[in-house]
C-alpha cells in the first residue's frame, strides 16, 4: 500500500475514515485534543473536503486497501518557503504497519519537488508518541506555543526539518 494523493473521487471514503479515526480515539485522542464532535462532523462532510481539495495551498494522501482509507497525512502551504505538516492520522488497526512512515515520506517529498525549503509539524507537549515519530523523521524541537482549539488552550511542540 503506497500513498497517493488524494482526489474528489476519494471524499465519500474520508468522511468515513474521519469519523471513524475519531471514533477510534474520541476527545481525548492523541492529536485531537480540544476537537468536538461539531468539529469532526464539519472536517468530514463532503462539502469541506471538497473544498479542502480544491485549496492549491492544501494538498491531502491518502493510504487505503481495497474498500477502505487506512491513513490520511496533509500539508498546508505557510509561505514559499515552507510547509507544514498539517496532520497524519492511521486508523488504530492499522498502526505499526509503517503506513504513518509512508504517508509524511510521501507528504515531505511532494512538497521538496514543489520547492519548498522547510517543514514544520505540531503537535501536543504530551503526545509523546508524536514527537518520537518526527524526530526519526527528521524532525527538531524548536519550541512551544499555546494554541487554541475550539476554545480548548493547547500546549504544543514545534518541531522543524529541512527540505532540501
Amino acid at each position: 500500500m503506497e500513498p497517493v494523493e488524494a482526489t474528489a473521487a476519494d471524499v465519500e471514503r474520508l468522511e468515513v475514515f474521519f469519523r471513524e479515526a475519531w471514533g477510534e480515539s474520541g476527545p481525548g485522542g492523541l492529536g485531537f485534543t480540544g476537537t468536538t464532535e461539531e468539529t469532526i462532523n464539519e472536517i468530514s462532510s463532503k462539502e469541506f473536503l471538497l473544498k479542502r481539495l480544491a485549496n492549491t495551498d492544501v494538498q491531502m494522501y491518502i493510504v487505503q486497501d481495497a474498500s477502505r482509507v487506512l491513513g490520511f497525512a496533509s500539508t498546508r502551504r505557510i509561505n514559499e518557503y515552507s510547509i507544514e505538516l498539517s496532520g497524519i492520522i492511521v486508523l488504530e488497526r492499522a498502526t505499526g504497519k509503517g503506513l504513518g512512515t509512508k504517508l509524511a515520506q510521501k507528504a515531505l517529498s511532494a512538497a521538496r519537488e514543489a520547492g519548498y525549503r522547510k517543514a514544520v509539524v505540531k503537535t501536543e507537549t504530551f503526545n509523546l508518541r508524536a514527537i518520537r515519530f518526527y524526530k526519526k523523521m527528521g524532525f527538531t524541537d524548536v519550541g512551544t506555543a499555546k494554541e487554541n482549539v475550539e476554545g480548548t488552550p493547547v500546549e504544543v511542540v514545534i518541531l522543524e526539518r529541512p527540505l532540501q
